[in-house]
């Protein structure tokens, strides 16, 4: 089951994902989305999982349905730019695939290699005092 830990001054979200990433979750993660209006409308999320098994058969069906979930929990976003990292093979595999899906004029993915990258490309236009 994944986490979502905000941090409301960066309007950066934090979702930590269990050891199974299944469609149940991802309902759920886009379901918390949805729902959570004191998000930032220009949302940051950054993740990272020791991802073990994705119960998530890559079929038509489901790329559709987790298609809709995304696009409706980005209703009341202006926009919503994710960064991972650190993903093993069969994980980043998995992005790389979502991304070509699910870019789009509200919604940014991306992967890097360390934390460290990934912080650096979500928080490139935040203005440090």
């Amino acid at each position: 089951m994944e986490l979502h830990t905000y941090y409301s001054k960066l309007g950066l979200l934090r979702v930590t994902w269990g050891s199974k990433i299944d469609l149940r979750a991802l309902k759920h993660h886009f379901e918390l989305l949805k729902v959570n209006t004191h998000y930032a409308r220009d949302l940051k999320v950054i993740t990272s999982s020791p991802v073990e098994e994705i119960g998530v058969p890559l079929t038509k069906d489901n790329m559709l349905l987790v298609k809709q979930w995304r696009e409706e929990s980005l209703e009341d976003y202006n926009s919503i730019t994710t960064a991972f990292y650190g993903l093993s093979p069969i994980p980043s595999a998995y992005i790389s695939y979502f991304s070509e899906f699910f870019d789009s004029k509200k919604s940014l993915l991306r992967q890097f290699a360390s934390e460290k990258d990934a912080m650096t490309w979500l928080m490139r236009d935040q203005k440090v005092l």
